[in-house]
C-alpha cells in the first residue's frame, strides 16, 4: 500500500508512505536480539568455565575440565547452528556470533593462568572462585531456563516424558561431579 485510506485521510489518497510493517526485516532485528542474548549469557559462563579450567591447580583436574567443559561445548554449538540455520538470523551475523562463541572460552582459561599464581593465598583465591562459579551458573540457569527449556515445552512431547529427560539429565551431572570427586 502507498497510503492510509480511511475516512481522515479520504481527501488526500494517501499520504506518501506505507504503513506496512516489514515482517522479515521484524523477524531479523528479533532472531538477532534473541541471539545476542543467548549468545552474551553462553559467552558469560564459558569465559567463567575457562577460568576454572586455567586456575585448576592438578593436571587429572585440568583434564577432567577440559573433558566436561568440550563435550557440552560442541552440543551447545552444533544445536545453535541448528537452530540459527532455521531462523531468520542473518548467516554472516550467525557466523559472528559462533566465532565468539568458540574464542571465550580460550580467552577464559588464559585468564584463568594469568589469575592464578603461586604466591596467592588460598582463602583469597578459594573466595574468588567460589564468587565468579556462581556467575557461570547464573548466566548457565538464565539460557537453560529461558531459552532451551521454554522451547522444549511448547513441543507435542508428553509433559511427564519431558520431566523424566530432564531428571535424567540432572543424575547424570550429580554422578558425573562424583566421579570429580573420587
Amino acid at each position: 500500500k502507498s497510503g492510509v485510506l480511511d475516512s481522515e485521510h479520504d481527501d488526500k489518497k494517501g499520504h506518501g508512505h506505507s504503513h506496512d510493517i516489514d515482517l522479515a526485516s521484524s523477524d531479523s532485528i528479533q532472531a538477532t536480539a534473541r541471539g545476542f542474548l543467548v549468545i552474551l549469557a553462553l559467552c558469560i559462563h564459558d569465559f567463567f568455565e575457562g577460568i576454572a579450567v586455567g586456575v585448576a591447580r592438578q593436571e587429572s583436574a585440568v583434564w577432567f575440565l577440559l573433558l566436561a567443559f568440550a563435550s557440552h561445548k560442541w552440543v551447545i554449538a552444533v544445536c545453535l547452528g541448528l537452530k540459527w540455520s532455521r531462523s531468520a538470523l542473518k548467516p554472516l551475523v550467525a557466523i559472528l556470533y559462533m566465532t565468539t562463541f568458540c574464542l571465550v572460552s580460550p580467552v577464559g582459561i588464559l585468564t584463568g593462568m594469568l589469575l592464578s599464581s603461586p604466591e596467592q593465598e588460598e582463602d583469597m583465591m578459594n573466595t574468588v572462585l567460589i564468587v565468579l562459579q556462581g556467575i557461570a551458573t547464573g548466566s548457565l540457569l538464565y539460557v537453560v531456563f529461558f531459552e532451551i527449556l521454554e522451547k522444549e515445552r511448547q513441543k507435542q512431547v508428553s509433559g511427564i516424558v519431558q520431566a523424566l529427560a530432564f531428571s535424567a539429565g540432572y543424575v547424570f551431572m550429580v554422578v558425573l561431579g562424583l566421579a570429580e570427586v573420587r
